[in-house]
Formats: C-alpha cells, structure tokens, sequence
C-alpha cells in the first residue's frame, strides 16, 4: 500500500513534538503529550530501545485494568524524484509490519516511525494510559460535533452550518494547480484534513456520515484517504488521517465558540489562494510542522479557551500581509528620459475584505524619494510599473548596479533591489544565464529569490552574446551571435525548446523558438519585417547546442538589444532568464545590453 506527499514533511511532523527525553522503557511513545479524542481510536508514533519487541503486538491498559493489544507497523516516506512544482514535490508512504521492515536494512528503509493504532473503549474517557509499566496522563478532546452541541439558538446553528461550509470557491478547486495539491494530501495521513478543508470544508458532519454502517452516500467515499490497495496498514494509515481531520475540526470549532471572527480568519488563512493572471495558485502556509505545532499548542491542556484564541490570532499576525517581487528590470525605457520602467510583482493578502493602499519609495536623480501610491485588490496579482535612473558602470567595473525599491502597505514593508545597470557588452563576450527554475510558493512566501532556483547540471542551461565578425560602419547591429549549451538527458527529447523574448516588455519586437533539431518557430512580434535568426544546431549525448545569429532588428535604435530567454528542458521543467518566473507568466522580464560598447567603433 502506498500513498503520496510532500518528502520533507514527514520527519518534521513526526518529531518536532519531541520534546522530553528518553527514559529507561523498552517501548514508550515519541510524543511528549497523548492527545485522545473521545469515541476515536488512538494512533501514536513510539520508539523501542529494542526492535524485535516490536515483532508482536504491543500491549497497552487503561487505569482499570483492561488491555489494547495494537500491532506496529513502520509509517515512512520515501522521495519520488520529480521535478520541482509550485508546492513541494511528493513521496510515497508506505505502512510495513515488523516482518517485512526487519529484511530491510536501516539505510534502505523509508524515512519514518513505528506506529500503532490502539482501540480505545468509548467509556474510556478520562482515564491514563500505561504502556511498559509506565503511565501516561491522556489529554481528552471533545467529540468534533461537541461544537453543534452547545450552540443553542437556531440563528447560531445557521452561523455555525455556514461556518463548516466555508470551502474554497469552485472555480479556484478546478485550477490544475489546486487540484494537483489537493490529489497530494489526499494520500497522506498526515494531511489528508487539508485536503477536506479545500473541497468539503472540513464539516464534521460529513465525517460522521463516512463511519462504517452510516447508510453513507458514496461520493463521500472521496474524501477519505486514498489507497492503492487495501493492507493491514490500510487501518492505522486511514485511522491516523481521521485523527489528523478531527483535531483540526476540534480547533476550529473551539474557536468558533469563542470568536467566529477568528475562526474564520484562521480557516480562511489554511487554505488562502490568489489570482496570478488567469491562474489560481496556492499561498498556504507551506511549512507542515509549523502547523502540526500550532495544532500542539492549541490543543494545550494548559489553556483556556479565551487564550485559545489569542495564540491563535497570534499565529495569523504573522502571516505576510503582502508579497513583492521583481518580475522585468530593464524591459521598458521612459521616452523622454531614458529612464528604465522596472515591473514590480504585488500582491495584498488582508485578513479582512477590502482594498489596499500601496506606497513605493524609489530614488530619484536628486537623491529625494519620489514616492508612487497604488490601490491593490486583495489576493490579485497585481503588476506595478516603477522609473529607475541608470546607473552606467565604469570600464574598469563588471558588476551590475541596483537600486533599492521600498514597498509598504500598512504594517508591512519591504525592500526588493532592480538591476539598474545596462550590460555594456564587452570582450570576448556577455554571460547569459544561468537560467532559474520558476518560483515555488514557499520561495515566494518567504521572499527568498535563490531558494531551489538553481537546476542540477544535468539539465543545466548557460550562453554568450559574442561577436562572430566586425560590424560594418552602416550597421553596427550586424553579426551579433547567441551561443547557448543546454545539457538535457535527453537532448533529442520533443519538450526541449528554448525560446528567445527581443525588445520591449510586454511588446517585443520577436519571439522565436528553437528546437534541437534547428527548427525555428516566430510566435509573435511587433516588427514583422524582422525575419527569423539563422541557427545552427548540434545535438550532443548529454546536451545540444544552439548558435543563433541575430538579425539586426534585435537592436532598437539606441543599438541596446533588450533580452530575456526560456526553457523547457525534456523533463517538462520551465527555466528562465533574467529573472524567476510564476508559473504560467506570460513573458519573461528583460535585460538591456548595449552592443555599441564592443568594439568602439562609431558610425561617423
């Protein structure tokens, strides 16, 4: 039996609740706190200082004296190598008896835990639980549907139904990105609930109706966890999901009670998406074991319900406000300045309806900020146009220059650096790439423009711009040359494309793509007469090569040659240059280089 999900959760998930030390037992839990939900089984994750104890049931009592006998099985994952998406890639779970793990040796056994699923008496409620001679105090939870019970008016009741209902829209579920998110947590047991809150809400009411002999309709036989086939370890696996969606029903419906305000932050917060363009993509909380954490701490014990809610709305202050990003530096020019027009990225992510006001600080020739303001719809990708002075580098200097942009909207401010140096090229030639892979959304979220960016080198992509012969004193655009080596294991592989973005941002004069083959393919463009390039093409056993010769209406009338470059290699994967992209952005951002600076030679 197996299942998939995010690789790096598991260990975190699983562990970062591990907070007392070993004491001298031969099988003990891992957790420092046992969390038993009344009416529900109890699946915990344990350890043992000797395995082979594990190769027979392990007994657990309750304080009066009756006894569960629960089997183990090693819960783990192991990564599938596919390329890296939007969210994080997954890996396969796998439940696995003591007789079949002990064949393997621990380097070939997937990363997890010893579990077990231990039945507890519905009238077991209140009592410790001992395991190896040593007693566990039990933290209970109320029912899931202990929420609709104590609403008492009709009017609450309604606001209660239409609480559990809040679900993210239709139109966001069918994104093919939310949809492949949605089919990952669908088989993992530690996650499966959020699959629940995307499409159903997470109603306990519906999870009552999938109980064995509930007369259920079966669509709902959707919403449980998925499995490739029905194993022993299909039990724990499916009991551990259960668990999992019960405590974040508990959560949310404490809350609710106490402040449906907040409940409905918070919901609307574990599932937030945005529109990128025609796109909906998620913006979660992308970190698992930050919120098994959260689910630790507010699920305490030690608090009441009131402080309940301060820890939860604790939790939601921390959340980005809004995001920015660079999306083009140097693809538009200001006509009567010269001045380069940067695109920004923005997106506003209120916790409450409404728009929001957005103020830009860039400098100024004079050094004074000229201040920019925006009005943002919320969760809407929103691109904002800036003026940077440039900012010419010396002979003598080969690093580019940037200038600081600063962004704020209420609270929340950031700072995000523009390329504000046009590219002199010089000899022997200007460096193109590398190319980055797109933004993933924890990259995003946490505003870390090189995290997972760069490809492995089997499926690397670098180039120059060179000159391939002097220019003519009449044309000093003439025999310019892009060489590119793209490594592919599978260079004659159909996906391989690499496609070329000349002239401004959002109008380019072309946009061609080359094939390894040395098919060339004009896309579209606002200069017709430009024609296409002439390329010459090697396909090699571990890459192809492309040396295209650049028509001179590449260059605007300034000689600049305004450039961003894709790729999509032979595993599906999307890379570009400048600049990462969103996934499914229109165009890449560009690039100026100055091709009057090669040679120093003049038309007059």
């Amino acid at each position: 039996m197996t299942l998939t999900m995010p690789i790096r959760s598991f260990p975190l998930l699983v562990f970062a609740l591990c907070a007392h030390p070993a004491i001298a037992q031969s099988i003990r839990p891992v957790a420092d706190r046992l969390d038993a939900i009344v009416s529900y089984p109890l699946v915990i994750a344990i350890a043992a200082d000797d395995e082979r104890k594990l190769r027979s049931p392990v007994e657990t009592k309750l304080d009066d004296g009756r006894v569960m006998r629960s089997t183990p099985y090693w819960v783990g994952i192991s990564p599938q190598h596919t390329q890296l998406g939007w969210t994080s890639a997954p890996g396969v779970w796998t439940a696995t008896t003591y007789e079949s793990i002990s064949k393997l040796s621990l380097t070939q056994r997937p990363v997890g835990a010893w579990f077990i699923n231990i039945q507890l008496p519905i009238d077991a409620v209140g009592q410790g639980l001992w395991i190896d001679a040593t007693r566990y105090e039990l933290n209970w939870l109320p029912d899931p549907e202990r929420t609709a019970l104590e609403v008492s008016s009709q009017a609450d009741k309604k606001e209660l139904e239409s609480f559990w209902a809040l679900r993210l829209p239709s139109d966001a579920r069918d994104d093919p990105a939310i949809q492949s998110v949605i089919d990952q947590y669908h088989h993992n047991p530690l996650e499966n609930w959020r699959a629940l809150l995307l499409t159903n809400g997470l109603d306990p009411a519906l999870t009552r109706t999938r109980e064995p002999g509930s007369g259920a309709d079966q669509s709902l036989e959707s919403l449980d966890l998925e499995l490739s086939m029905d194993t022993p370890g299909a039990d724990l696996l499916r009991t551990l999901a259960r668990q999992n969606e019960a405590r974040w029903q508990i959560i949310l419906g404490r809350i609710w009670l106490i402040d449906p305000d907040a409940a409905v932050r918070l919901k609307s917060q574990l599932m937030r998406t945005a529109r990128f363009g025609d796109r909906t993509l998620p913006l979660w909380e992308w970190d698992s074991a930050r919120l098994a954490q959260l689910a630790h701490d507010l699920l305490s014990p030690f608090v009441d319900d009131r402080t309940r809610v301060l820890r939860a709305n604790a939790w939601l202050e921390t959340r980005p406000r809004a995001l920015a990003w660079i999306i083009d530096d140097q693809g538009q020019l200001e006509a009567d300045s010269g001045r380069f027009i940067a695109t920004l990225g923005t997106l506003s992510l209120p916790q409450s309806p409404g728009t929001s006001l957005l103020r830009i600080d860039s400098p100024s020739r004079s050094g004074a900020s000229s201040p920019e303001l925006a009005t943002l719809s919320p969760y809407r990708l929103t691109p904002i146009n800036i003026t940077i002075d440039p900012i010419e580098l010396a002979p003598s200097n080969p690093t580019l220059e940037t200038q600081p942009v600063r962004i704020r909207t209420g609270r929340w401010s950031a700072t995000r650096q523009v390329i504000a140096s046009p590219t002199p090229a010089r000899p022997p030639y200007v460096r193109i790439g590398p190319l980055l892979n797109d933004w993933t959304m924890r990259s995003l979220l946490t505003n870390r423009p090189l995290e997972n960016a760069t490809t492995p080198i089997a499926s690397s992509s670098a180039g120059i711009l060179r000159r391939v012969a002097p220019p003519s004193r009449t044309d000093q655009t003439a025999h310019w040359q892009l060489y590119f080596e793209l490594t592919s294991p599978n260079p004659q592989s159909p996906n391989e494309s690499l496609t070329l973005w000349v002239g401004p941002y959002t109008n380019p004069f072309a946009v061609w793509t080359i094939r390894p083959n040395g098919q060339v393919e004009f896309l579209r463009g606002s200069r017709l007469s430009i024609g296409l390039p002439m390329i010459t093409t090697r396909i090699l056993d571990d890459r192809w090569v492309a040396m295209i010769d650049l028509p001179s209406g590449a260059f605007d009338e300034d000689q600049i040659l305004q450039l961003g470059i894709e790729r999509t290699d032979a595993r599906g994967v999307h890379t570009a240059w400048p600049r990462r992209m969103i996934p499914d952005q229109p165009e890449p951002g560009r690039l100026a280089i100055e091709g009057d600076r090669f040679d120093g030679l003049s038309p007059n």
